[in-house]
């Protein structure tokens, strides 16, 4: 259970730098308003869900949601609500789908490195 706090915390950290790093290089304010997003955020938070996946292999599509999480609280804590919040939780849902993905790869090369 320990282990597993740590690995939540420190996707929700990662997803949080990606949207933060790519909302100050780029001079937006939301992250996803950027191509950088897209090519730079959206890759670097795959490979964490990937590889918190491939150390922690059950149900790892957690891992691939988790970072968005932390993107969607750190867009709220930033920026408030606004009258887009729930059209902005569908669109987290829906950009989480190839860190999923990712995680799901990464657990299922964890899972045969144990055996």
């Amino acid at each position: 259970m320990k282990k597993d706090f740590w690995l939540y915390l420190g996707a929700i950290v990662c997803g949080v730098l990606v949207w933060a790093f790519v909302s100050a290089t780029s001079g937006r304010r939301e992250a996803w308003d950027s191509g950088l997003y897209f090519s730079v955020g959206m890759p670097i938070v795959c490979v964490i869900s990937a590889a918190i996946g491939y150390f922690e292999p059950s149900r790892p599509w957690r891992w691939g949601v988790v970072p968005l999480i932390g993107q969607f609280f750190w867009m709220l804590l930033t920026q408030g609500p606004g009258n887009l919040l729930p059209l902005g939780g569908i669109v987290f849902g829906i950009l989480s789908l190839p860190s999923i993905v990712t995680a799901q790869i990464g657990a299922s090369l964890g899972s045969k490195r144990e055996k």
